[in-house]
């Protein structure tokens, strides 16, 4: 009889997620570092677009590419930025085309900081190359190889990772461990994405140049922790030390498709936004 009921009991308690992963320890390939092999810094391209650009998708294949070439070194987030290219046609069009408002504020927000003033353009981890935060996409690679070839400050990784499909909410844990010492407000930032999303994108590589099924790539939906995240390090943090940041239970837009979402997680210097680490988990393996 007990049998029966902690069986009954276990099945009730999981039925209300559809993914429960359990925690990654560090050294596992999860993004966490157990004290030995040094860890490589990883590159974080925020991609600057929208499906009004014409000349967008020839950098979404640049992204793609160098997402292949760099494997989990490299992770790419779409910002669909600006009114003028990511916010639905207005009058609205016959056919519905173009109709959906791919901005999210804190999209808006970074177009504004980092001076945005065209696309496609990117930041890869927000450090200058050939002096500009801004770099085109004919530069990615050469920004990105920088990146990777330097010791990371830290490494951090999404350690746990809760999707209930019922609620329809995520909630996160998610750890920083310190390999060199750290100065400085540091603030520690989550993005929610969406990939593979299924609409229209002008496209002047093709004719008819408007397509209606344009595959849509790592889209920024929402931040877990705010625009610009939450505080992780206020003055410092030494050698050896291992920071926590629990996000509690986050509504999600029924809109999403939970399957093809992924948490992105950076800590980033407050003072002069450059990101130090990143990491992505996907929702489902």
């Amino acid at each position: 009889m007990k049998s029966t009921f902690l069986f009954f009991f276990i099945a009730l308690a999981i039925a209300g997620c559809d993914y429960v992963d359990d925690p990654t320890p560090p050294g596992t390939g999860g993004g966490g570092n157990n004290g030995g092999d040094t860890v490589k810094r990883r590159a974080l391209l925020e991609e600057f677009t929208g499906h009004r650009c014409n000349t967008c998708p020839a950098a979404h294949a640049v992204a793609a590419n160098l997402t292949t070439a760099y494997g989990e070194d490299l992770i790419v987030v779409a910002i669909h930025a600006t009114n003028f290219f990511a916010a639905p046609v207005d009058p609205p069009a016959a056919n519905g085309s173009y109709s959906t408002d791919f901005r999210t504020p804190a999209g808006d927000a970074y177009a504004t900081t980092f001076n945005v003033s065209f696309l496609p353009t990117g930041l890869v981890n927000r450090v200058p190359f050939n002096s500009s935060t801004t770099i085109g996409s004919g530069n990615w690679s050469s920004a990105i190889a920088e990146i990777v070839d330097a010791d990371a400050a830290c490494d951090i990784w999404v350690d746990e990772l809760v999707y209930n499909s019922g609620a329809n909410t995520v909630s996160a844990v998610v750890k920083v461990a310190v390999l060199q010492a750290i100065t400085g407000a540091h603030n520690l930032t989550i993005y929610l994405t969406e990939d593979h999303v299924i609409d229209w994108q002008l496209n002047s590589l093709v004719s008819p140049p408007d397509v209606p099924n344009y595959d849509h790539r790592h889209v920024l939906r929402t931040n877990l922790t705010g625009t610009w995240g939450s505080s992780l390090i206020t003055a410092s943090a030494a050698v050896g030390d291992t920071l926590t940041l629990s996000v509690p239970p986050v509504s999600m837009d029924p809109a999403w498709n939970g399957t093809e979402c992924a948490l992105v997680a950076y800590l980033y210097n407050v003072s002069s936004n450059e990101i130090l680490q990143a990491t992505e988990r996907k929702f489902q393996p």
